[in-house]
């Protein structure tokens, strides 16, 4: 009898820890982060061109009114911040030959926020092979 009472209080002791983990789990999941948008979110370049030269839309919202700044890696004289906002619109004409990470700090810039990037893609010449050979005797 003692083994079973014991074996039922070990299960209630686990089921209770398991159920005070996924509370705190749903506590953290309840903090929404901000979510951070931008268009476009590829840049093709054709055979000929070194750069994509685009406008870059950028759109944040947060559940609760920030202070943040919104920066481009590699590009540090584009900076654009808001104080005490819950969302944000920024738009700023680029050049860029890498993929262009767009990030959200805090106003300090030490901690990032939200980033996102736009992805360079390099259109290739494609050279395909044949299916068949044109000598097949099924043709």
């Amino acid at each position: 009898m003692w083994a079973s009472t014991s074996k039922y209080s070990n299960a209630a002791l686990l089921g209770c820890l398991l159920l005070a983990a996924s509370t705190g789990a749903a506590a953290d999941a309840g903090q929404q982060p901000i979510e951070l948008q931008l268009r476009p979110r590829v840049c093709t370049l054709a055979d000929n061109d070194a750069t994509c030269n685009t406008t870059v839309r950028a759109q944040w919202r947060s559940t609760k009114d920030e202070s943040l700044c919104l920066v481009i890696v590699d590009q540090p004289h584009i900076r654009h911040c808001w104080e005490q906002h819950s969302e944000g619109l920024y738009s700023v004409e680029v050049a860029f030959s890498q993929d262009l990470v767009v990030q959200l700090r805090d106003t300090e810039l030490d901690r990032v926020l939200a980033s996102q990037a736009i992805a360079v893609i390099r259109k290739a010449l494609q050279f395909r092979r044949k299916r068949r050979q044109p000598w097949s005797i099924f043709y």
